[in-house]
């Protein structure tokens, strides 16, 4: 996030890509049985660095 580049803003799609690949995520562990209460921080971990504040 210190690196943030004015010249590159965040395109509006960006949102809808770190959603999806939440849900991919989820989607995958589910089929693969795994424990969800383990994915919070992969999924919040993702999002954050996705999405710039």
């Amino acid at each position: 996030m210190a690196e943030r580049r004015p010249d590159r803003p965040v395109p509006p799609m960006a949102g809808t890509a770190a959603v999806g690949a939440d849900v991919h995520l989820l989607a995958t562990a589910i089929e693969e049985g795994a424990d969800l209460s383990s994915m919070s921080g992969i999924l919040a971990d993702s999002s954050y660095r996705l999405l710039p504040a």
